[in-house]
């Protein structure tokens, strides 16, 4: 039964503190190695790359068996980690592809329509349920910057725009391995976040920062102007 409740007379708006984010930058910007200061993670290592490193996690190159992933999901937050690690979003979707296709690609089967619904219906319920862990969970993403400026990924639009509405925010690693918010949700004060986000850029906050001072400042100055008018 839904319950309705009476408007609300004062609604006091939260920015709770990220947890759910993308990673994104192109090959080589150092994108593990940004997540791999994340709170005990733990690697869904669809490259295999993050394995090759010594990381914790699991080596899931090539198809894989997605009911397997979400089974081990429980038993990764059992075992004490405190982030989960998607690595990468795109190599996850080629292996989803190759067990929906038999090893193939979706487009050379027959009914490419039912095996394009198997890849969608697959990847909502992996993140879903990575994301009903309720540990720290972040998306790695291979992208590139558009001429316009916008971030492009590798994987299919339909997939990655879905992903997007069930983030906090996207973080973009630079090509001398900075890191900068892109786009988030709630804005913190920099002293709120975590360690592993600290470091974090955020021009947009910064921006808003220092037009704040600036319209702050100028009242002042309009203060003592008056004052010395008066």
């Amino acid at each position: 039964m839904i319950t309705i409740k009476k408007p609300s007379g004062n609604i006091q708006l939260k920015s709770p503190l990220p947890t759910k984010m993308i990673v994104s930058g192109e090959a080589m910007a150092g994108k593990t190695t940004f997540v791999g200061k994340f709170p005990t993670p733990f690697f869904l290592s669809f490259d295999g790359n993050a394995i090759k490193e010594g990381r914790d996690g699991v080596d899931l190159r090539g198809a894989f068996d997605y009911q397997d992933v979400i089974n081990a999901i429980p038993e990764i937050v059992k075992a004490g980690y405190k982030t989960i690690v998607v690595d990468t979003i795109e190599d996850m979707l080629d292996g989803i592809e190759r067990g929906v296709a038999n090893g193939g690609s979706i487009t050379d089967m027959t009914n490419s329509f039912n095996g394009w619904a198997k890849l969608n219906g697959r990847f909502k319920k992996l993140v879903t349920a990575i994301d009903d862990s309720k540990l720290i969970t972040v998306f790695i993403a291979r992208t590139t910057i558009d001429a316009d400026g916008n971030i492009k990924s590798d994987a299919r639009e339909k997939n990655y725009s879905w992903l997007k509405g069930r983030i906090d925010g996207e973080i973009f690693i630079n090509k001398d391995h900075t890191a900068e918010w892109r786009a988030h949700r709630g804005y913190w004060k920099q002293d709120e976040l975590p360690d592993h986000l600290k470091d974090v850029a955020d021009p947009e906050r910064e921006g808003q920062e220092r037009k704040e001072a600036a319209l702050k400042r100028r009242e002042e100055i309009l203060k003592q102007a008056a004052e010395k008018k008066n």
